[in-house]
């Protein structure tokens, strides 16, 4: 557990070797990925987390503010615990975090894997324009920075 000055922030480590910080999508824990972790065995030092309002990290987000940049700085402060650089792994919304953070530039990360997250694009082009609306407010400015 991370005792961060916006609330507390699950940190679980086990194994030894490069260091691998595992972010696990929406309504999940860092326990998702411990079947992943038992295959690799002690090949890698495994680094989990949980993202706002799950498991052990406090909620940093209110209804009127969203913004993608509150899951960003809680990932920050575990790469930071970690002792970066991270070949940093995302899960689903996870993964979204894992490309700010990566996008950001504010701690070391060696390597970035993206497994399903979410494609916002998506939405705009079935017609969910409420859905995209909403998750452009939660964005809103935050990846136009690194274009």
């Amino acid at each position: 557990m991370i005792d961060d000055p916006a609330g507390r922030i699950d940190y679980a480590e086990a194994g030894s070797g490069p260091t691998v910080v595992l972010v696990p999508g929406s309504c999940s824990t860092g326990a998702a990925w411990r079947p992943m972790m038992a295959e690799w065995g002690d090949r890698f030092r495994c680094v989990t987390t949980s993202l706002l309002g799950y498991g052990g990290t406090a909620e940093r987000r209110t209804a009127d503010d969203t913004h993608i940049g509150h899951e960003v700085d809680m990932l920050d402060a575990v790469i930071r615990r970690a002792d970066g650089p991270v070949h940093l792994v995302g899960h689903s919304f996870g993964g979204m975090v894992a490309l700010a953070a990566t996008l950001r530039k504010r701690v070391p990360i060696s390597s970035l894997t993206i497994i399903e997250a979410p494609a916002a694009a998506l939405l705009h082009e079935r017609g969910e324009q409420a859905h995209y609306a909403s998750f452009r407010r939660m964005t809103d400015g935050y990846f136009a920075a690194f274009e």
